[in-house]
């Protein structure tokens, strides 16, 4: 038996203290898993429509691509995609909900196209189908930060979930058991003091 589970005045009080606080905070982790997975349905719709946009965007994207290898040939294409330049035009930042990094991505610059190709051997195919892929590209982004973060928040769900039933099925049945058993003997101690009162006066 530890020293909370001995029968006195005293840890009967500061366990129904623990059980109120342990009450109140499983309240509150319902609270935040609530304003949580609203925050995920939201990343959840936006990534559905993202997506559809996305499927029309590639459709365009890969037909642009195909137009520009029949123009000038799929060497000549792969030399142009070999001299593009490393992109350090992204920068990524975190804002907190909830206690959860939500990753906001910022682009220093906005995407242009580098004209790393001579034009003498260029059509407008391939113009188009730079101009699509730098489109596919932002799309990547934002998609990769969306689905980020809908992992992280549900990663976050869960936590607060596995907390809320530690509280709810171990924590407070525990402590609950615990007082009432104390609250029991302490009862009982006080109505065989008060027997042994009894006694005393009679005996007087």
């Amino acid at each position: 038996m530890g020293m909370r589970d001995l029968p006195t005045k005293n840890n009967l009080i500061k366990l129904k203290g623990f059980i109120k606080q342990s009450k109140q905070g499983k309240k509150l982790l319902e609270q935040k898993k609530m304003i949580l997975k609203r925050e995920m349905d939201k990343y959840k719709e936006e990534q559905v429509n993202l997506k559809k946009y996305g499927e029309n965007l590639l459709t365009d994207a890969f037909e642009s691509l195909k137009n520009a290898n029949v123009d000038i040939g799929i060497e000549e294409m792969v030399s142009i995609a070999n001299g593009v330049k490393q992109d350090d035009s992204l920068d990524i930042k975190y804002v907190t909900v909830m206690g959860v990094q939500i990753p906001s991505v910022i682009l220093k610059n906005e995407i242009k196209p580098e004209m790393n190709y001579g034009l003498y051997n260029t059509t407008s195919a391939v113009d188009e189908a730079i101009s699509k892929f730098i489109q596919v590209k932002e799309y990547l982004v934002q998609l990769a930060r969306i689905e980020t973060t809908i992992l992280r928040l549900q990663i976050s769900i869960e936590k607060v979930e596995r907390r809320a039933n530690a509280l709810e099925q171990v924590i407070i049945p525990r402590d609950e058991k615990i007082a009432q058993k104390i609250s029991e003997i302490l009862d009982e101690m006080e109505m065989e003091e008060f027997a042994r009162q009894k006694v005393m006066k009679k005996g007087q």
